[in-house]
This record gives C-alpha cells, structure tokens and sequence, in this order.
C-alpha cells in the first residue's frame, strides 16, 4: 500500500484502505465502477453530479454554421474524450460505443441481473448522441474535435480549457471510410440495444446508421489522410477494409437486410480480412478478429470464418504464438497491452468454448491483480492499484504541471490503465502514458469481458 500525500483528499485514501484482494471482488460491482469511468471522461453540460470533481466542459465545441442550443452550447459539446487528454477523436470514440453495444446486446441478462441496464445504457447513448449530432448531413460527419497537438502540449483539467478547439469535417471531397463505418457500426448496435427501451431512439440510430454505412460505402478513403492531424494519435494503420466488412455486418444485424450480409461476405473475401486478423489484436483500428467471428455466428455453414476465428484465438492462448508474461497476461505489444488483453477476453468469452472462458477470467484477473506481484491494472481496485494515471481531469493540475500536485487529487475508480512490459514490470508513472494511460476505448473490451463474467 502507497503512503498518500496529505494533498490526497480523505476520501481517496479511505477508498484505498477498503480495498480487498481483486479475485475476491464482485464482477457486478467491478462492472458497475468500470461503466462509471465514462461519467468521467464526459465532456459538454453535464447531466447529473455523479462525479462531483467533474464539471461542465467544452461547450463551444460544434460543427460549421450549426446553432446553438437552448443552453448556448455548440452541437458537438457533448460526447466523450479520449483518453487522458481533451480531445474527441472520432474513431476511438465510435469503436467505444460499437463494443459497448455489443457486449450489451450479448450479455443483457446478465447486465440486468447486476441491475446495470440503466446505467450501461446511458454509457452507450452518452456517446451515441454525439455521433447523431456530428453527422451534421447524409455525406458529412465531424471526424474530430480538438486539434491534438495544442491540447497534448497543455495539461489541466477540460474545466480549464481555453485553447481554439477546431471542427475537422469529412465529406465526400474528405472521405474517412473507417470512422464512417464505425459510427454506423455504432449506431446499428445502439439499435438493437434500445429496441425495447426506446424504440424511437432505436429508429433514429438506425436511420443514421444506414446513412452512414452508404457515405462510407460510396466514398472510400482512410481518414487520417483526411484528418491529417490524426495521424500523429490515431493513424490508419490498417485501412479501411476491416471496417467496410464489420460496417456491414452490424447493419445486417440490426436490419436482416441480405444485401449488408452479401457486402460483408464478398468484402471480407476480396480483403483479405481474415488473414488481418491473423497473431494481431482487435482494437480501435482493426476490426478483423471481431469480422471473423460475427461471420462465422451469421454464416455458420461457411467453414471459413470458423477456422478464420479459431486460428485468430489460439494464437492468444498459452501455447499459441503470443508472448505471456511470467505471471499468465497475453501480452502482444509494450503500449497499453492490458486494453489488448481484455479485448481479446471480451472475444474469447464469445468463443461458446470451455478454453474461451478460462482464457477470460484468467485475463481478467489477472489484470485485477492475480499475479505474481499482485499489481491491479484498474485504478481504485484490488492490490497495489493505481493511483496516478496519466488523465488530466484526475490529476487536476491548476498550473499547467504533470508533476504538481504529486498525486492525482481524484481517484479513477474502474478505469483499466496501460499495462506491464513484458516481464510484469509496471510502474504507476503519470508521465508514462504508454503504461500509465486511461482511455474510453481500453475499457470498452474490458467491460465486455466483465460482463461476461458477472
């Protein structure tokens, strides 16, 4: 247990005193505490007060020529930012809302039998809205807000900022085919998810996504050529091919139109895509291993997908071609490899097999401190946790300093940070963002995998 600096508020260290050992929690009550994490990471006029230290943020950000609300807040203010920084890339942020939907439409009763279905709804429509607004036409969609290198060259809270917050659009001139399809994506599952709850919200999602799938569809081109200030944070390493096949998908799953399937069947071939998913990771970029599975669910009859899936899990377990840590974590590669772990549990929970499962619970676990050196990967939670991620809003610097105050004055209850090298070593370093960084997108697969637990 760290000895807290009296700058800590009484609160935090009664949090950290209570903690049990993580394999003992609850996975209900880690589900619930890794849902919050986005209350904490939202930005606009903020709904409620349930995370008291968070206050209303960004409320200039908007799309060109777009009014005002009632409120005087720009049409963009909403939505979630990305990580520990201030900025709303649209790419994670879409991938986010896809995974949390479909972990939802999954495990609903098992969400419900924690009593979280309202709360992982309102996770997923948070993020939704702001994907609605920001496709401000059928052909146009807001691919990010913030220009990352002035706000990455500030640190202080969101509450704080002053720096100029530019609109980076894509169109059909500045096509950006991967966050289209994933924001149809999104949506499509966001569809299925309020169904029954809101079917008005449900029709308006799928609308929106059905539009969005066609401008992505009909005009290709990767986004970060597009949004070229992306590049530096979210490059498009894989292209767009992943993303045309799981954009389809999702719509066929939400609509049961034949033709989404016959793109994605046709696309997935010509691609190559189950090759990309091959020894590689599913995440923001890559949507390959998660193509291969939803297909051999859609297309059971098609032995291809199946051994496409396969193939991709069995190099995630022991013995395949991964590295694993002395202390049992999946490790593929030294920035953030925990958010790879817990996607690819997420996935494996999915697999309907007995080594899929035990591959989940042990990566979790493993992540909420059953190691070896019993080091928690999620703040707030189980031993040796962090304390000091890199996240401006937590640390709450008034004085544009990563090291002033010596702790994050506000605990990140829930949020899974980057993760160990490969031989279990982690240091809980604020200025290590490689290891020490929060972001919507890690807890995305992480909260599938919960889920699949609880």
């Amino acid at each position: 247990m760290r000895i807290l600096k009296s700058i800590l508020p009484i609160f935090l260290a009664i949090e950290l005193a209570s903690n049990v050992y993580a394999a003992d929690q609850d996975y209900c009550s880690l589900l619930e505490n890794a849902l919050m994490f986005y209350k904490m990471n939202r930005a606009g006029r903020l709904p409620d007060n349930d995370i008291p230290w968070r206050g209303n943020s960004a409320l200039n950000d908007a799309s060109p020529n777009s009014a005002k609300d009632a409120n005087g807040d720009g049409n963009l203010s909403g939505g979630y930012f990305d990580a520990g920084d201030g900025v709303k890339f649209g790419l994670p942020m879409a991938y986010s809302m896809t995974m949390l939907g479909w972990s939802f439409n999954v495990y609903s009763d098992k969400i419900e039998g924690c009593k979280l279905t309202d709360l992982y709804l309102d996770t997923i429509k948070y993020g939704t809205d702001w994907l609605i607004a920001a496709h401000t036409a059928d052909n146009e969609f807001a691919g990010q807000v913030g220009d990352g290198n002035t706000d990455h060259a500030w640190w202080g809270p969101p509450e704080n900022m002053t720096m100029d917050r530019p609109t980076f659009m894509l169109t059909t001139d500045s096509p950006g085919t991967e966050i289209a399809m994933e924001a149809a994506s999104a949506l499509a599952a966001a569809s299925m998810a309020f169904k029954s709850s809101n079917p008005t919200y449900a029709a308006t999602c799928l609308a929106h996504a059905k539009t969005l799938h066609n401008f992505g569809y009909t005009y290709r081109g990767v986004y970060s050529d597009s949004i070229s200030n992306a590049k530096t944070f979210y490059n498009s390493w894989s292209g767009y091919k992943d993303e045309l096949v799981w954009g389809s998908i999702w719509l066929y799953k939400a609509t049961e139109d034949q033709s989404y399937l016959t793109k994605a069947v046709a696309d997935y071939a010509s691609g190559g895509v189950g090759a990309m998913a091959q020894g590689n990771s599913h995440d923001w970029d890559l949507k390959a291993p998660g193509c291969c599975l939803l297909l051999s669910q859609l297309v059971p009859e098609t032995e291809t997908y199946k051994t496409d899936f396969e193939g991709w899990l069995n190099y995630w377990l022991p013995g395949g071609g991964i590295t694993y840590t002395p202390g049992g974590l999946a490790w593929i590669r030294q920035w953030g490899p925990a958010r790879y772990a817990a996607t690819a549990a997420f996935l494996g929970s999915l697999a309907g097999t007995d080594k899929g499962t035990d591959f989940t619970k042990k990566q979790v676990d493993y992540l909420l401190g059953d190691n070896p050196n019993q080091q928690s990967f999620v703040v707030g939670i189980g031993p040796n946790h962090p304390i000091n991620p890199h996240h401006r809003a937590a640390h709450h610097s008034t004085t544009n300093d990563i090291n002033n105050p010596v702790n994050n004055l506000y605990l990140l209850k829930g949020a899974l940070v980057g993760g160990p090298g490969s031989n279990d070593e982690y240091t809980d370093d604020r200025t290590d963002y490689i290891s020490n960084e929060v972001a919507t997108d890690y807890n995305a697969g992480f909260v599938g995998a919960l889920a699949s637990l609880c």
